[in-house]
């Protein structure tokens, strides 16, 4: 059925005419939604409020080793080809995430159980420690190594300009100060830091893009 037009032409003009008034604005306004009510705070606090600080501290640096491979006969071990790159940190024992590609939702737990070094070329075989997903024959491994403790801050502190890397350290509460550092093997969590900072010194990790910019506004 068709609609009738003139109830609708009426409509129309009615809220024109309401938009066009002060009257009109304000029926706007009462029937709109009315605003979420919020807690004011000063600029101190939002500045507060917005910025994580960690420390700069000797702990592991975790790398994540990526490969894929075939699930075998058992349904527990998993074989797969390890990248040339990373092979040097793989060793038996290591904690593995894994899952299918069809279904990331579904991880699980695994070991490394064994390594097979030919000349170059690597192999690890993991083994599940429960039953696998039902119908997939291939997995992705994510190995979690550890080669070694070193100074390290959160990859989130670290901002690179000009070929440089930079961290906002905190000189006192609320004020923040570039350092330039050299860093090493860049972590999934942290980087090395090899020069630039100390121990227990305390950097900017989120927010550190904020504070950057309002350095460089500031040209301070």
């Amino acid at each position: 059925m068709q609609r009738p037009v003139r109830p609708i032409l009426a409509a129309i003009a009615l809220l024109t005419s309401l938009s066009a008034s002060p009257d009109g604005q304000s029926i706007r306004d009462r029937i709109r939604l009315s605003p979420e009510k919020r807690t004011p705070i000063t600029e101190q606090q939002a500045n507060e409020l917005t910025l994580t600080l960690n420390e700069a501290a000797v702990r592991p640096i975790q790398i994540w080793v990526r490969t894929a491979g075939p699930i075998g006969a058992s349904g527990r071990e998993i074989t797969a080809v390890l990248p040339r790159a990373d092979a040097r940190y793989v060793n038996v024992g290591q904690r593995v995430r894994t899952f299918p590609p069809e279904s990331r939702s579904s991880m699980f737990q695994a070991r490394v159980t064994r390594l097979t070094r030919q000349g170059a070329d690597s192999w690890v075989t993991v083994t599940l420690s429960g039953p696998s997903h039902e119908g997939s024959a291939r997995y992705v491994l994510e190995i979690v190594t550890e080669p070694f403790e070193s100074l390290s801050v959160p990859n989130e502190a670290i901002i690179e300009s000009e070929g440089k890397h930079v961290v906002y350290v905190q000189a006192e509460k609320g004020r923040y100060l570039p350092r330039e550092v050299e860093l090493g093997l860049q972590g999934e969590l942290y980087t090395q830091v090899i020069k630039g900072l100390a121990p227990g010194e305390q950097v900017v990790t989120f927010g550190s893009f904020f504070i950057d910019a309002d350095y460089k506004l500031k040209g301070s």
